[in-house]
């Protein structure tokens, strides 16, 4: 079993072998769309207490030979008993120390993420700079042209002029040579465990953000340039608008949704796209997104590699084969984010999805089935007719996946507690439950008394939604619906 230790400037401050050298908490919070942050405690007695400066000191946590954390201190604080506690965050927030002066820029996107880390390297110390590794983000033209009159912080126009307008995420990898920055269309590495129902799972929880569900979309591309009689060229104020391809309205929107919850605006800024088809064919693929909102699933799990198995943790940026058939998730998701305490790894979460995206898309772009047809079509060179014959069959075969939604507690740790739990039915991206009939819908509870739940289930057969108590639940007690279609 690879062995937790933790660094400060090099020199050992946290062994498990050493009782001197005790801690008493290490949580590291990773996050694949931000920067990592490590909650370090340690009592007063601790010889090292001293030797962490906030915004000085380099802290590394290492487990076995892999690095899992680079950062600095942020602050110092100290509790009744006068233990020590430090919040920290990753060296990605290294890139917040610099600005970038004003420049123009045309060329590769490669281009200018070599244009901002240049200039970052060139203001700061050694341990604080950055090497360019892979860059897989694409751009159809694979050229760009941006330009800035004002400072701004280098981490803020990577994140404005690449990130938000281009995609993607930032990946520091930690190598002999020093600290590598990637900038990926997606993550490519896959965890050797997986997630299962019964197995290593031990709760889930499903939050949706209806505060950022939105309806109706402007869209807004580059900034239209002019061209005089000498051919000088002059960027204006307006940008290119898809109202001349859009009979004549600058705006896109979800029906459904607005028969919903009303018309609700927000617009959107494509610096790169010239072109008011294009800015109309991204605008309506990402209405469809704002108009579901944010979906995110938290699962409290078991990492089999901290009861001694050699295998590989469960880490943020990695795709994690998930399976609980009672909340229908079934695929392989984007491991976004995973809270570990080193010391008391029961409480260890994941969270899959990702945000601004829907579960419901993230599960049909990654189901592995959808997966495997992709690299075959890529795989092949036969003619259209053939490709699209075989999605033609994926799209007859009606792949379906159930949701259950709990309205209320998870644990009922009180009498008189209840909670509705509905099921959503769903055929591919498509909300369907609402045109099956009652009929095809038959809950189950499993608790340690069959006979007991073989009378529940017989009780809740044609509903589309339960209402599970206290009394429901007894000592321990899981809820599904089968669906028969």
């Amino acid at each position: 079993m690879s062995l937790f230790r933790i660094y400060v400037d090099g020199a050992i401050f946290y062994h498990p072998h050493l009782s001197k050298l005790a801690i008493t908490q290490a949580q590291i919070n990773e996050d694949a769309e931000n920067i990592d942050s490590l909650t370090l405690s340690a009592p007063f007695n601790h010889p090292y207490l001293d030797s962490i400066k906030p915004m000085a000191s380099v802290i590394e946590c290492k487990k076995g030979k892999v690095t899992v954390f680079e950062g600095r201190a942020l602050d110092d604080g100290s509790d009744f008993y006068n233990s020590h506690t430090w919040t920290c965050e990753s060296a990605l927030a290294y890139l917040k120390d610099t600005l970038q002066p004003p420049y123009e820029y045309k060329g590769t996107l490669r281009g200018l993420l070599e244009l901002f880390v240049t200039e970052h390297n060139k203001s700061v110390e050694e341990k604080k700079q950055f090497t360019i590794g892979e860059v897989t983000v694409t751009d159809e033209n694979d050229y760009i042209a941006y330009s800035n009159s004002e400072y701004s912080v280098t981490l803020d126009a990577i994140k404005e002029k690449l990130i938000k307008t281009h995609g993607g995420y930032l990946r520091v990898r930690y190598t002999d040579e020093g600290k590598v920055l990637d900038y990926l269309s997606d993550y490519t590495a896959y965890s050797l465990q997986t997630v299962e129902y019964g197995k290593n799972l031990l709760d889930v929880k499903i939050n949706r953000d209806h505060t950022e569900r939105y309806t109706a979309l402007i869209p807004l591309g580059a900034k239209i340039t002019v061209t005089d009689e000498e051919r000088n060229e002059t960027e204006t104020d307006e940008r290119v608008s898809i109202a001349g391809v859009n009979g004549g309205v600058n705006y896109v929107y979800d029906e459904e949704a607005v028969e919903e919850i009303g018309w609700i605006w927000t617009t959107e800024i494509w610096e790169d796209v010239t072109v008011p088809g294009n800015l109309l064919t991204k605008s309506k693929a990402r209405i469809a997104e704002l108009a579901k909102g944010i979906t995110s699933m938290e699962l409290t799990i078991v990492d089999e590699s901290d009861t001694g198995a050699d295998i590989g943790d469960i880490r943020a940026r990695q795709y994690v084969y998930c399976k609980s058939p009672p909340h229908g998730i079934d695929g392989r998701y984007l491991c976004v984010e995973k809270t570990k305490d080193y010391l008391n790894p029961s409480g260890n979460t994941i969270t899959i999805g990702a945000s601004g995206v829907t579960l419901s898309s993230i599960s049909a772009k990654q189901n592995d089935n959808l997966t495997s047809l992709e690299q075959d079509i890529l795989g092949q060179t036969v003619k259209i007719e053939n490709i699209s014959g075989k999605v033609d069959d994926i799209n007859n075969s009606k792949m379906y996946r159930t949701e259950l939604v709990v309205d209320g507690v998870n644990i009922f740790r009180d009498k008189g507690q209840q909670s509705t739990m509905r099921c959503k039915v769903y055929s591919w991206d498509k909300d369907i439950t609402d045109t099956l009939d009652v009929s095809c819908f038959i809950w189950h509870r499993k608790s340690n008394n069959e006979t007991a739940d073989a009378d529940w289930d017989s009780q809740h057969i044609g509903m589309k939604s339960v209402i599970i108590t206290t009394e429901d639940v007894h000592d321990n007690a899981s809820f599904y619906c089968e669906i028969n279609l």
